[in-house]
């Protein structure tokens, strides 16, 4: 009977360094994730010690405040300043009119004439189309109209579009309403005045207003009273609006002066005072000091220590490193080939790498090879040698796993040279738990160990050895991927 391990040299395993260190030197990335992780982790402890230090992390609310008549007032008209501030600043980064160029104003008059109207009605009917025009009627209609330029806030849309009549002088108006006396039917005229951010935009405004007097003309025929609505001319014209010009300046000059007051008051403010401003104006501190950050609101702002962002970084390292460490000292995983040779008896033919371009059987048939593929075609040598020496014809290549397909395409590759020196070598995954080939296994008698570095324990080679043995299946030696 086989003393027991007979396999083995030794029942000891020596820590290689050479193959730890070449592990740590693989593992770069996961080391330094680690290490930023820890670094994030100690700059988060650092600003909360830093808010507790300071007091920020104490909350006062409007309901714990004690403040006098004058103080609270004062705090509630700061949040009404910064509501009008929120308000302007919205208008001015959205409105178009406030947008556009004011030296360079792009505008299209369009001059519209009702006729075929009674005189009783016409006044009525030139009203009614300039209330749709300027009282909203017409944004209601454009934003209705389904085109995605026009789905904007309809009070920046009402103001790019004015519509007025002119007045006429003492001895026109008398002629005109001598004439419309004696007449059964009149007219009247009115201009609509389309201002745009640019040309392109000014001209489907134009177009769209054309299309909306339209739909309304045919709805005022059947309520106000028949007429007929003409455009009369459609002017383009580009000019220098010191109206307009004006109108930014003021707006822009408004909202200064709105922070400038606010930070005025919020910096005379206590901090009972800041918590009623805060809640009235539905801020929170942080929002306030990115916007329009006060002077000395909050004396001691809570920072991050690069101290705790280092030690963070070095524990996350010393952490990774020492789990590396513990993992390769108790893991029972074969770890390189040289710890095979060490720890067992059984011959060793070579290790593969598995995931080159070219495998070591194709290497063969090449004249001059490098040092890493020479000793990788030296396996098909060595296992040949001993196939022949000890008469084997037929041999399985066994594993405790299951191959991939570069592993499997290896293994049949090597069947192909082997044949050729009339030895039969047939994969068998998972061989020894595997009892469909236990007959084929005792037939052969004889078996190549397929380790995989990693993934193979050495207790999954003990487990095998004692099934072969115990069976009378010789084991030629090994190989490793």
């Amino acid at each position: 009977m086989e003393k027991q391990d007979s396999w083995k040299r030794t029942q000891e395993m020596e820590i290689d360094l050479t193959d730890l260190m070449r592990r740590f030197l693989g593992q770069w990335k996961q080391i330094l994730i680690c290490g930023l992780v820890f670094a994030i982790a100690g700059a988060g402890f650092s600003y909360v010690k830093s808010r507790s230090s300071t007091g920020v992390s104490e909350t006062v609310t409007a309901e714990e405040t004690e403040l006098t008549e004058m103080e609270l007032q004062d705090a509630r008209d700061a949040a009404a300043v910064e509501a009008e501030i929120r308000n302007l600043k919205e208008y001015l980064d959205n409105s178009i009119l406030m947008q556009a160029d004011p030296y360079h104003k792009q505008k299209v008059i369009l001059l519209y004439s009702i006729d075929h109207a009674k005189r009783k009605t016409v006044q009525k009917i030139t009203e009614a189309y300039i209330s749709f025009l300027v009282n909203g009627g017409l944004a209601d209609a454009l934003k209705e109209s389904g085109s995605p330029q026009w789905d904007i806030d309809k009070s920046y849309l009402a103001e790019l579009i004015t519509a007025y009549q002119k007045t006429y002088s003492y001895p026109y108006q008398v002629l005109a309403d001598h004439t419309v006396e004696d007449a059964l039917q009149s007219e009247s005229l009115f201009y609509v005045e389309i201002t745009g951010s640019n040309e392109k935009m000014t001209q489907k405004l134009a177009e769209s207003v054309q299309s909306a007097l339209k739909t309304q003309h045919k709805k005022l025929k059947e309520t106000v009273g028949n007429h007929r609505l003409e455009l009369l001319s459609s002017e383009k014209n580009v000019l220098a609006d010191s109206g307009l010009q004006a109108q930014q300046h003021d707006k822009r000059a408004l909202l200064k002066t709105y922070r400038d007051s606010l930070n005025a008051s919020v910096a005379t403010f206590n901090r009972e005072q800041l918590a009623v401003y805060q809640e009235e104006a539905d801020i929170d501190r942080e929002q306030q000091n990115q916007e329009e950050p006060p002077e000395a609101v909050i004396p001691d702002s809570p920072g991050i220590s690069v101290k705790y962002v280092l030690a963070g970084f070095l524990a996350g390292t010393f952490f990774c490193c020492a789990v590396s460490v513990l993992w390769y000292l108790f893991s029972d995983s074969i770890k390189s080939a040289e710890e095979i040779k060490a720890v067992y008896a059984f011959p060793f033919y070579g290790e593969i790498s598995a995931n080159k371009q070219k495998t070591a059987w194709k290497i063969l048939k090449k004249d001059r090879e490098s040092g890493n593929e020479q000793e990788q075609a030296q396996l098909l040598n060595r296992l040949r040698l001993a196939c022949r020496k000890n008469g084997i014809t037929k041999i399985y290549a066994a594993s405790d796993f299951v191959f991939d397909s570069r592993e499997m395409e290896c293994l049949e590759e090597a069947a192909v040279q082997l044949k050729n020196w009339g030895i039969e070598l047939v994969p068998a995954e998972n061989a020894y738990r595997d009892t469909f080939v236990w007959d084929d296994l005792a037939e052969a008698g004889n078996v190549l160990l397929v380790c995989r570095i990693g993934t193979t324990t050495h207790q999954s080679v003990d487990e095998a050895m004692r099934f072969y043995l115990e069976n009378s299946i010789a084991v030629a030696g090994a190989m490793t991927f």
